[in-house]
């Protein structure tokens, strides 16, 4: 297993003293915080990081003995430091991502341990009056400038904290400030642009991913992202260069032949896309989206024993309300209404606000003359989607049936 690219064992091994060293170093300094620290291995011993990791870890050793000589149970945080640390230091089993801050939220319980019992030792040597000293001596006024001190520290520590934590506030602005402070992370434009077309900026989106794909023009995930803007903006013919492409770099991508599909039947070219969708199910049989995406295509075509093939495939897979939903569709155009009727009701259990299944089982119910429980569907499927102008006016007909 190897998730790093190009990196041998020799490089991870000069590497992991100067990453040791980086995590001493924010453990006593920790500034400039950021969400993405870029990788440079070492391939050379003559590389200055190296010599310096290991000047860290030599000082490390040696604050180790003379804890040990002293204070078996205080030194004892610096193997706890290292125990915990060392698993991330392998530098080829990492992915892209070798360094991070998080990585130091178990170890940095070794050396908080060794940092308070040294603040304690200084408290307590600068708060002791000597036999003979008048009161507040000046050894006694060192502890309280110790303990105005770190005082001081919390306060800032606290302001920095707070100041940070607006970087999160939300998707964009995380990666937002991430890319001013390492333009060179390129791989999070990719996460940069899913926020932005989440939020329906698709512009914004295109431009992120366009940028992205400069540094990994092989990226399956990217060319598929952009040919979905290129549908988007219906512009067809470049959607399905971008999607052959990513199945190109990426033969078994069931996105990229669903998305592919969807692009041949807006073009109407019905066959291409029937191709497309039956391959994504061939490739990912569990995958519920493909099941579903297969089933309406064949629905739209008329050809409902296979659409009902595949949406109760979807439902064996994974229960959910699409293939519900369209198997009471299937089930109503077929003139089984109890069956419909159950897969509606099916739905609904699993989401309370699916209007679709409210109003098809409001409307069997209507044709059974039940128009009171027709009504409270509709009135339920209406409440997601007020604007429903079919489902109002049914309402309004079972109301004014209601009062003959």
């Amino acid at each position: 297993m190897r998730l790093t690219p190009n990196v041998s064992w020799y490089e991870a091994i000069l590497s992991a003293a100067p990453l040791a060293g980086l995590y001493v170093w924010k453990m006593i300094w920790p500034v400039h915080l950021i969400a993405y620290y870029p990788f440079h291995k070492s391939a050379t011993l003559l590389d200055a990081r190296v010599w310096t990791g290991t000047l860290a870890l030599a000082l490390c050793a040696l604050a180790f003995v003379v804890l040990w000589k002293r204070h078996h149970l205080v030194s004892f945080g610096f193997v706890w430091f290292f125990l915990n640390i060392a698993p991330v230091l392998n530098s080829r089993w990492l992915g892209p991502n070798v360094f991070t801050e998080r990585y130091l939220y178990l170890p940095s319980v070794g050396l908080c341990w060794v940092a308070a019992w040294g603040i304690l030792k200084l408290w307590k040597g600068g708060a002791r009056e000597p036999q003979g000293r008048p009161a507040f001596p000046r050894r006694r006024w060192a502890g309280v400038v110790l303990g105005a001190l770190l005082g001081v520290i919390s306060v800032l520590a606290i302001i920095r904290i707070v100041t940070r934590n607006r970087d999160w506030r939300d998707d964009e602005t995380y990666y937002q400030v991430t890319l001013a402070q390492v333009p060179e992370a390129e791989g999070l434009r990719l996460n940069l642009g899913a926020a932005y077309w989440d939020h329906m900026h698709p512009d914004l989106a295109e431009r992120e991913w366009l940028q992205a794909l400069k540094a990994a023009p092989h990226s399956a995930t990217l060319l598929n992202d952009l040919g979905l803007v290129a549908v988007r903006k219906k512009q067809y013919d470049q959607a399905i260069a971008y999607f052959d492409a990513a199945m190109h770099e990426r033969p078994n991508y069931t996105d990229a032949h669903l998305n592919l599909g969807r692009a041949y039947e807006a073009l109407g070219r019905s066959g291409e896309a029937q191709m497309q969708l039956q391959a994504a199910v061939a490739l990912a049989p569990l995958d519920i989206q493909a099941r579903n995406e297969l089933g309406q295509y064949y629905f739209a075509a008329g050809r409902l024993a296979e659409a009902e093939e595949q949406f109760r495939a979807s439902t064996a897979s994974i229960a959910n309300t699409g293939a519900y939903d369209a198997l009471g569709d299937i089930a109503v155009r077929e003139g089984r209404p109890d069956a419909a009727s159950q897969a509606y009701r099916q739905a609904i259990a699993l989401d309370a606000f699916d209007y679709h299944a409210h109003f098809g089982w409001g409307a069997i119910l209507a044709a059974q003359g039940r128009t009171a429980e027709a009504a409270a569907e509709y009135r339920a499927g209406l409440s997601v989607d007020p604007n429903n102008q079919e489902a109002q006016a049914a309402l309004k007909r079972l109301s004014v049936n209601s009062h003959r």
